[in-house]
């Protein structure tokens, strides 16, 4: 197959990577059947109890969201409203968008898709020309160029991934699905909303596993300093003329 020693020996200790963690999780699903096996009248009344007091805490928090914007596709105009934003929320994702790009328009329609389903993150948008500092402090790689579009992800104040272009979710073929497993796993949306679209393998083009082994590969899921070889898909700005 023209593969190297050390492609094998990679390939292989990630195939036994993966096999170690679905063990582990098939112990733990054991363990939890057997608990729940195990529990009598008293437990499962601690249990509802417990469940009736993280629905009243969920009510308490989908409100608090509503109050910030939370459930909408909102855009920003300028470079404070986007630190404000991140400050007032935990979890959020912004578009960086071009007027003339048609890959922005196709990030637009997946964002907006996001925002109905997630109410526990904050989806935003941003006119890359409108904010140089961004550009420059943020967004720009290393020879200065942003590339268009570009989703920020934001968690608790701090930028942990950037998603440039279409390639890394699917190319022609992405989807919302693909964007929210992307934003799951980077803990910017919670993966049990809407499980089961994001579950669809036919709605997901991209290969998981593989996006996985490659984070872990690279020492984990990148920064916003990070320097992936992903597609220009719409164009690009150089930053200081944003």
């Amino acid at each position: 197959l023209g593969m190297g020693a050390m492609n094998q020996q990679v390939g292989q200790a990630t195939a036994n990577a993966i096999g170690a963690m679905t063990m582990v999780q098939e112990m733990m699903l054991d363990e939890e059947i057997n608990r729940l096996d195990t529990m009598g009248d008293d437990d499962f009344a601690k249990l509802r109890g417990q469940r009736l007091a993280d629905m009243k805490k969920r009510k308490e928090e989908e409100a608090g969201w509503a109050k910030t914007g939370h459930g909408t596709y909102a855009e920003l105009s300028e470079t404070k409203e986007f630190f404000s934003a991140c400050k007032a929320s935990k979890r959020v994702a912004v578009h960086f968008y071009r007027p003339t790009s048609r890959y922005c328009e196709i990030i637009d329609g997946m964002m907006a898709k996001l925002a109905s389903l997630h109410h526990e993150t904050r989806f935003l948008k941003m006119a890359a020309e409108k904010t140089p500092y961004l550009c420059e402090k943020m967004l720009a790689d290393p020879d200065g160029n942003v590339v268009i579009p570009t989703v920020l992800l934001v968690n608790e104040g701090k930028v942990v991934y950037h998603i440039r272009g279409l390639e890394e979710i699917g190319g022609e073929e992405a989807s919302p699905a693909a964007l929210g497993l992307i934003l799951a796993l980077h803990g910017i949306i919670e993966a049990e909303a809407a499980d089961d679209e994001y579950n669809n393998t036919e709605a997901a083009p991209i290969d998981m596993e593989e996006y996985r082994a490659k984070a872990i590969r690279e020492g984990g899921f990148g920064s916003i300093d990070s320097d992936d070889d992903f597609e220009d898909d719409g164009g690009t700005i150089d930053a200081h003329d944003a």
